[in-house]
């Protein structure tokens, strides 16, 4: 005779094992995605109390970056002609990017910042009025002076004049304007043209590359240092750009042809060190926009990602493609994000990264 099925009560199989909210912890900070965070949190009321907790929030954001949502440039010569470029498939934030707004302020948390003018006695006074008037903020990291839910910030302007290298540092920590300049290599005047604001951020500094010298400042330090070191001897400055190398290494990479070369130094707390550039890695560029048949830019970058422009070499049409990529500082993934057209292209961008609103903080 067979041995009757045991029953099990439907309650009891439906049941689904209760974890203490530190494992669910641990489950949830190995989503990469904020887009598989918000499902999960959407499953039910318990995993919608772990993942909006404050301080999970906090590990979640230290422990990820903020995805890639594109970048604002201008188009022509008026701050009405500014405009969001959204990342475009087949780039993973995609169709994060499509769902996005664009304003002046941060209207999810109402707030918004008013930026006082540099006080005219910061203003040295051999530069013309008019040279004052005319200088180009960024926003910057705020640094080691930054608060833990990352609403700090700071403001940079920077101006090459005569043999100076100026720059104007506003901290929303304090609300104050700081200035330190820096005397060029050799006391000649700067010359017309010359690339000084193209920034990029490493180690905490803000560096910006003149002809074959860079030039770091070092916001953090109580005096705010600012100095001034050789790139390696027949470097483009138009084609390199200043990053972080890991291990307390400062990174230099150098566009060719058809690749990207990382070469690095180590970087201590009063700057470059005296050893020369050693070669690490070679990227290779994409097969299909090779440096023979396109022209490649290296444009503003923030602190994860640099951004590059490719178009070819030689168009006559306005409507040819120009492709926008960025390579992830990290991981050294280059993903195109966005194409436009030589007619509407932009050659100063400001890279735009962050997460969804549930896991947002405020940004100002």
């Amino acid at each position: 005779m067979a041995a009757a099925a045991r029953q099990i009560p439907i309650a009891a199989a439906a049941a689904q094992p209760v974890f203490p909210d530190e494992i669910l912890e641990e489950i949830f900070l190995r989503l990469e995605a904020a887009a598989d965070l918000a499902r999960a949190s959407a499953a039910c009321p318990s995993f919608r109390r772990v993942v909006s907790a404050r301080r999970f929030l906090r590990l979640f954001r230290s422990l990820h970056p903020a995805p890639l949502l594109g970048f604002l440039g201008r188009m022509g010569r008026s701050i009405r002609d500014d405009r969001f470029f959204p990342a475009e498939p087949p780039h993973r934030s995609a169709s994060a990017a499509r769902a996005l707004d664009v304003v002046v302020c941060d209207p999810l948390h109402r707030r918004y910042v008013m930026i006082p003018p540099i006080p005219d006695d910061l203003a040295p006074a051999s530069v013309p009025q008019y040279r004052m008037k005319a200088l180009i903020p960024f926003l910057a990291p705020a640094g080691k002076d930054g608060d833990e839910e990352g609403s700090s910030f700071r403001i940079v302007s920077t101006l090459l004049f005569r043999n100076k290298f100026i720059a104007f540092v506003f901290s929303s920590c304090n609300q104050k304007w700081r200035r330190r300049s820096i005397t060029r290599v050799g006391s000649s005047s700067f010359p017309f043209g010359s690339r000084g604001f193209t920034h990029f951020y490493a180690h905490g500094c803000i560096h910006w590359i003149v002809d074959s010298v860079c030039y770091s400042l070092m916001p953090d330090t109580l005096e705010m240092k600012f100095i001034s070191f050789d790139l390696p001897p027949n470097s483009d400055g138009l084609k390199c750009a200043i990053v972080e190398a890991g291990e307390g290494r400062l990174g230099l990479l150098t566009l060719g042809d058809g690749s990207i070369d990382r070469f690095s130094k180590i970087w201590g707390n009063n700057g470059v060190g005296a050893e020369d550039w050693h070669y690490d890695k070679t990227i290779h560029l994409p097969k299909d926009c090779d440096g023979a048949n396109y022209h490649w830019r290296i444009l503003d970058a923030s602190e994860r990602y640099l951004p590059l422009l490719a178009i070819r070499r030689v168009y006559h049409d306005f409507r040819t493609p120009v492709l926008y990529f960025v390579l992830d500082l990290k991981t050294l993934l280059l993903e195109r994000l966005c194409t436009l057209t030589a007619d509407n292209r932009v050659s100063r961008v400001h890279l735009y990264a962050s997460f969804p609103p549930p896991f947002a903080v405020p940004s100002i």
